[in-house]
């Protein structure tokens, strides 16, 4: 027989046990890079709304299969002309407690469309002549002409519901986050983590786990020893010589699925030399973009135009330019390139994968007889000085996230003023004009394939390819997903076995 005190502790510690592993607990994630602000209505940036899709929600989401669906909407209809989009609302509260209704929608596209907001996505809703409010649960948006895409913007994360209570004091959105989403923001350390806390208030539903941790750490090496040893749950930057090692580990599992990155070395055509369209070909000639994909990617698809790999907008006749070193060294010596030529090549930390491609380019690039000088600098600094600002780069390596329409990935790209490579062309401003406003299928296939046409033989870019999007999570993970094509979190269903 056992002793009396030996079974009492048997017995606590079995009781114990079954109470840890049936209660909610914490989900970690490590990643590579922290949002640089919390305002989803201020932002380009994909990590961004990686964070931001936890505290807001929008009109409509993307499913898992890739479908636009029913979130703060329930329903929506479109007038025969394209012109009436009329939304009926579902009941949700806000984290301050305070009731979603047909005024905050209202609210939040008017804020989207104020020059005061600086929102790098009015663009998109330009074609919004009016909204209104059509009782509590209706809104009705008024368009200037029928825009095939608005649903696409609609479903994505800059087109969060905000709160218009807080939108008129002038709240601090960009570190206090306030939304309808399924978690509230406990804590946000800078470069260091984030805590989430589960909102038992959601609309949908309570989250399963008490709460997530986001954990910034951009070495991938240290990633993969926080999910081995069970500090994190979820890693998101394993390095391609470390997949086999995920695999091999029965305690983890690795997710390989498409992605919609379009991975691209920019080029700034304002700079001399770079504004010829024979010198930008002539880099993509230099480079191998397979073994860019290998090396600094883990394997991927080549790409010959500003389009993720596998698109349906992309033409059949846009390939991959593939390396040809002695075509490259002669478009580079016909457009009077001198022999002393050097690049500035600015690099994001901390994204250890693009500063790998950008050297990989600087060597390939060094074959016919161009020098790279390579900087490291800060995120911030990359999203505010080489993306934004004075747009201080000759070359710079990033991987621009699936849209869910063409329009979002292409638009701005006809007005040098509008993007960041400073890329113009009255033709494909036209082609993107007509696309934006045509809902004829067949129209906007040929206009947005021309527009891909017209990239490809006047590259602003050196174009990688598309990546797997490869993750790792422990085993005991359930329910962990990231939405195709936008890249973002989805902590809703998460469940800790």
């Amino acid at each position: 027989m056992q002793p009396r005190v030996l079974r009492l502790t048997l017995t606590f510690i079995l009781a114990f046990t079954l109470t840890a592993w049936t209660s909610a607990e914490r989900l970690t994630l490590v990643t590579d890079a922290q949002p640089d602000t919390l305002d989803p209505h201020v932002t380009s940036a994909t990590s961004a709304f990686q964070h931001t899709k936890s505290f807001y929600d929008t009109l409509v989401e993307v499913g898992r299969d890739g479908s636009i669906q029913p979130l703060l909407a329930t329903d929506w209809s479109v007038s025969d002309d394209g012109l009436t989009w009329r939304f009926e609302l579902t009941e949700a509260s806000f984290h301050d407690g305070t009731t979603f209704d047909a005024s905050d929608v209202v609210a939040t596209i008017q804020r989207l469309q104020a020059d005061a907001t600086g929102s790098p996505k009015a663009s998109e809703y330009a074609v919004i002549e009016a909204v209104v409010a059509v009782g509590e649960r209706t809104v009705e948006m008024q368009l200037a002409a029928p825009a095939p895409a608005l649903l696409a913007t609609l479903a994505s994360g800059w087109s969060a519901i905000l709160p218009s209570e807080k939108i008129a004091s002038d709240h601090d959105f960009a570190n206090e986050p306030v939304g309808t989403g399924a978690f509230t923001l406990e804590r946000w350390t800078r470069d260091s983590d984030m805590r989430l806390a589960a909102n038992p208030a959601y609309f949908l539903g309570a989250p399963n786990i008490e709460g997530v941790t986001v954990r910034y750490v951009g070495d991938s090496a240290l990633q993969l020893q926080a999910l081995r040893t069970g500090e994190a749950h979820v890693a998101t930057a394993i390095a391609t010589a470390d997949l086999p090692v995920v695999e091999a580990d029965g305690n983890l599992r690795l997710v390989r699925e498409p992605s919609g990155l379009a991975l691209v070395a920019s080029l700034n055509t304002r700079r001399p030399y770079l504004d010829d369209p024979r010198v930008r070909r002539a880099l993509n000639l230099a480079v191998d973009e397979q073994t860019v994909l290998n090396v600094a990617y883990g394997g991927g698809t080549p790409i010959g135009t500003f389009m993720e790999a596998g698109s349906p907008w992309t033409p059949a006749d846009v390939m991959p330019f593939g390396q040809d070193l002695n075509e490259a060294r002669a478009l580079l010596d016909e457009a009077g390139v001198p022999d002393d030529w050097t690049l500035d090549m600015a690099l994001p930390q901390p994204y250890e994968s693009h500063i790998t491609a950008g050297q990989v380019v600087q060597d390939m690039l060094g074959d016919v007889g161009i020098d790279v000088n390579v900087r490291v600098v800060e995120w911030g600094v990359w999203l505010s000085e080489v993306y934004g600002g004075p747009r201080d780069f000759d070359v710079t390596v990033i991987g621009h996230t699936g849209k869910l329409d063409p329009t979002g990935r292409l638009d701005g790209y006809g007005q040098p003023s509008e993007n960041y490579v400073g890329f113009g062309d009255s033709d494909v401003a036209e082609w993107l004009a007509e696309g934006r406003s045509n809902a004829d299928p067949e129209v906007r296939q040929a206009v947005y394939g021309d527009v891909l046409r017209r990239m490809h033989a006047a590259p602003p870019f050196v174009y990688f390819g598309t990546p797997d999007r490869t993750y790792a999570v422990r085993a005991e993970v359930d329910g962990f997903w990231m939405t195709p094509l936008l890249d973002s979190f989805d902590f809703r269903e998460v469940s800790l076995n």
